[in-house]
């Protein structure tokens, strides 16, 4: 399988390729999700499921958990900034900016109580979500900015995508899909705010995550023929999701399909 982590096998890979398509894929669990059984079992992310085609060879140090903020900041950026300055890449695959959204001590950060309105849309707290999401769009004009500066290919293009609208449930992550290993995500902050109804917990997902979308897709305008932001959102349904914020490997098939149409767009 084309992809690795490791610069000097990631060279080894192009040398052996016919014509091939050089990535790099930063990001967080939607490009670093594990499969069920680790080393086995179906593609469960989407580079996982593009490194099936042998035509992209994928330098990957997408990592579960991190933030669009974290990957532009620190040794994570100095890392980042040096692999674009010593090898020529032919996309950029970015996945950023969904864990500063719903990660712990975010998501809850822009919920107020259920009882402070009855209007349910007037239960976030606007000004501290579209703060966080200013945050992630400058850091995807960092990334634009910093593969103009520094790259070895200036006309390396950016192909990113929205995510989905997740389903809050009580389901976090399991070891092998059986064994559970720590909270979900969205669920306990949502019950602790007093959504009580699945559709009112589900809504408040959607607004959060297509103000994100909107965003992205303003950005992907400004950048015109650079950035490429596949609309991933309202794709799945819910037995595509393996839980509240990662699709099942069929449900990565469909937002990958759309993540390569973006791909072919900016190859041409």
């Amino acid at each position: 399988m084309p992809i690795t982590s490791d610069s000097r096998d990631f060279d080894h890979l192009v040398a052996r390729a016919n014509n091939p398509i050089k990535i790099l894929a930063e990001g967080d669990s939607w490009f670093a999700y594990p499969r069920q059984f680790f080393a086995f079992g179906k593609a469960a992310n989407i580079v996982q499921v593009l490194g099936k085609k042998k035509r992209y060879i994928i330098y990957s140090t997408a990592s579960s958990g991190d933030e669009a903020l974290t990957m532009m900041s620190g040794e994570q950026k100095f890392s980042l900034t040096k692999r674009l300055k010593h090898t020529s890449f032919d996309l950029i695959l970015f996945s950023g900016g969904g864990n500063d959204i719903v990660g712990k001590y975010d998501f809850d950060f822009f919920i107020k109580p259920r009882d402070t309105s009855p209007n349910l849309s007037e239960c976030i707290d606007y000004h501290r979500l579209d703060n966080k999401i200013s945050q992630i769009r400058s850091v995807y004009i960092e990334l634009l900015e910093r593969i103009q500066e520094y790259s070895c290919n200036k006309g390396a293009k950016i192909v990113t995508h929205t995510y989905d609208y997740g389903v809050p449930d009580d389901k976090g992550f399991e070891l092998f899909d059986l064994f559970p290993i720590g909270d979900s995500w969205l669920y306990p902050f949502l019950v602790q705010k007093g959504f009580d109804d699945q559709d009112e917990r589900r809504e408040i997902v959607r607004i959060m995550l297509s103000r994100f979308r909107d965003t992205m897709v303003q950005l992907e305008q400004q950048y015109a023929g650079r950035l490429f932001v596949a609309d991933t959102q309202g794709l799945l349904q819910d037995n595509h999701w393996r839980n509240e914020i990662h699709p099942t490997p069929s449900g990565f098939k469909i937002v990958t399909k759309k993540v390569e149409e973006k791909m072919r767009l900016a190859l041409d």
